[in-house]
């Protein structure tokens, strides 16, 4: 209550008194004792009402902090990178009016509406190899990093080596208008390249993961593909991350809900990459689509499951550039695809499964994509028909995370699969015995990690991860019945600290 309301009750009593002027001199004693013991309740209802004033400010300003997790999941050179684990935010604090900005750790533009918000981490790494998984310095992380043949020019058997891949910054912006929320997402990732003289220069090459904007409920820009939804992405201690099925690139998207369902609908700049010793054969070259590929993901919870279903349709193919020197021919195909997920919340803990099928599909696993080397990944050329054949890919992959208390987890996880391209695609000429360039017909990763929170920023972990890939051609055979698959046992340590 202020000063005036009390000037005012004091400046009406003093009426009523001067009024009461032939009242007795007792009477004018009671009133004035009256008088002072209501300034006294008003005082005190006045200093009650401030502190309750200044406790609701406080709380309220308390609420509206984002907090940092205690425990944030850590990143890797595959994991979606529009998906930030680093903030807790509290469900009233947008209703609450965000003080400073309405992302996760962000601030208001200086005379303006709209939200930035910076984040990023900073990863170092030793690997050990215990067979024939790479040679020379770390290429993307260690997904895909077998050589193919016992003796393969890289070596790499027994080695030990420290990394520091995938450090990112990432930035982000949000403001409102009237046609919804209008967003930006930009990532930029360091990642090693294999320099030449990794004893005196090791120079990290630095990519853009992301660049997208969305307005409303449309996404237009560099975004992870709707194939996948990132849930196959489980924490691992290996830069590399876990071979699930990956793509990003120049897309459109629209996304929405209703009636207990989420979707998401993209259309995808359109690729084409065919066996390169079959289209070498025909003389030809690849060309993309002419219609942009399609892709889309459905979600819905199942009772305490989660379900979604991640779907790909497209055209690609090759020809002969025109070129009347070459005879050549060329061919058109539909390439299709279905990835069906399932998570299953267990108290703290995760339990997940993922099924890629896919005929002339493209991202169907991160192992597979590398591995072939370009050899039958999505098709084969048959050099005597000149006709594509599809590759059908099916992998499988789940993991189960456990949380031993609120700091520290574990992860295991399970990973494989089979291709099947045309028997004609098998090792380049030139390179008997070695199988260099071969397709690889199977593989199957097998991982296991402890992971511990340092403090709220610091994250470190340790883990082993078992490779082996069976290359058609490989290791002086002639098919892939008799094939020995190569194989690999590394031990990681790794660090993260976040932003």
């Amino acid at each position: 209550m202020h000063s005036y309301t009390k000037g005012l009750l004091c400046s009406t009593a003093a009426a009523a008194l001067l009024a009461s002027v032939p009242a007795q001199a007792n009477d004018m004693n009671e009133m004035r004792a009256e008088l002072q013991n209501l300034l006294d309740r008003m005082e005190t209802i006045e200093q009650t009402q401030s502190q309750q004033q200044v406790a609701e400010t406080s709380a309220i300003r308390t609420n509206r902090t984002y907090l940092r997790k205690r425990a944030p999941q850590m990143m890797d050179h595959y994991r979606p990178y529009d998906v930030r684990d680093l903030y807790v935010m509290p469900e009233t604090a947008r209703a609450n009016g965000v003080v400073g900005g309405d992302l996760p750790g962000s601030f208001k533009v200086p005379g303006s509406d709209t939200s930035v918000s910076i984040s990023g981490w900073l990863t170092m790494g030793a690997v050990y190899d215990g067979g024939t998984s790479e040679g020379a310095f770390a290429t993307m992380g260690h997904a895909g990093t077998i050589q193919i043949g016992e003796n393969h020019p890289a070596g790499g058997s027994d080695n030990l080596t420290f990394e520091s891949l995938s450090n990112g910054l990432a930035i982000g912006s949000s403001s409102e208008t009237d046609m919804g929320t209008v967003s930006t997402n930009l990532v930029f990732v360091t990642d090693a390249a294999a320099p030449v003289l990794v004893d005196t220069l090791s120079i990290g090459l630095l990519r853009t993961a992301g660049m997208s904007m969305s307005i409303g409920n449309w996404t237009f820009g560099h975004q992870g593909f709707a194939y996948t939804s990132g849930s196959c992405y489980g924490e691992v201690v290996e830069t590399g991350g876990a071979p699930c099925p990956i793509g990003a690139g120049p897309a459109i998207q629209y996304a929405g809900g209703g009636g207990g369902m989420d979707y998401r609908i993209q259309l995808v700049t359109p690729i084409s990459t065919l066996d390169a010793d079959g289209i070498d054969d025909v003389g030809g070259v690849n060309i993309a689509g002419s219609l942009p590929d399609l892709q889309a993901r459905i979600s819905r919870p199942i009772g305490p499951m989660n379900f979604s279903l991640g779907m790909q349709l497209r055209q690609f193919g090759y020809d002969n550039n025109q070129d009347t020197t070459i005879t050549g021919a060329s061919d058109v195909s539909i390439g299709w695809g279905f990835f069906p997920e399932i998570s299953l919340p267990m108290g703290q803990d995760t339990l997940y499964a993922g099924l890629s099928y896919g005929s002339g599909a493209r991202n169907n696993n991160i192992n597979h994509s590398l591995w072939t080397g370009g050899r039958g990944d999505q098709a084969t050329v048959d050099p005597n028909t000149g006709n594509i054949n599809n590759t059908i890919t099916v992998s499988l992959h789940t993991y189960y995370t456990h949380w031993w208390n609120d700091t520290m987890r574990s992860s295991i996880h399970l990973s494989g699969a089979n291709s099947n391209m045309n028997d004609l695609s098998t090792a380049a000429e030139g390179f008997p015995g070695t199988g260099t360039n071969a397709p690889m017909t199977k593989w199957r990763t097998v991982s296991g990690n402890v992971v511990w929170s340092v403090a709220p920023r610091v994250t470190m972990g340790v883990g082993a991860v078992y490779n082996s890939a069976l290359f058609r051609g490989d290791n002086t055979n002639s098919n892939d019945s008799n094939d020995a698959a190569n194989e690999a046992l590394e031990g990681h340590y790794r660090v993260t600290v976040s932003y």
